[in-house]
């Protein structure tokens, strides 16, 4: 079920760094070094099928963007809020 604009809001405020653009949910990593992020890219993959729930990455030096949506649900859910916890945790 799509979150509603008020558990996103909420939701959102516990996840340092993450925000709504365009109706999905999107943070910006800034790791050391281009292999640290090529490690967390990896992490965040093997977190992802884990979940069976995939980010769209893109990846830009060090910088590992993640965007996140429920297309299926046709927007933000709560399977969108535990990838990012999870993401979060893998820092």
């Amino acid at each position: 079920m799509v979150l509603s604009q008020s558990e996103l809001t909420e939701e959102l405020s516990r996840l340092n760094g993450w925000e709504e653009v365009n109706g999905e949910i999107q943070k910006t990593y800034r790791l050391e070094t281009f292999p640290e992020a090529i490690q967390f890219v990896h992490l965040v993959a093997d977190l992802a099928e884990s979940l069976d729930h995939h980010p769209n990455i893109l990846i830009e030096y060090r910088n590992v963007t993640l965007t996140v949506s429920t297309h299926d649900e046709g927007g933000i859910t709560e399977k969108d809020i535990t990838l990012a916890k999870g993401c979060e945790e893998l820092v």
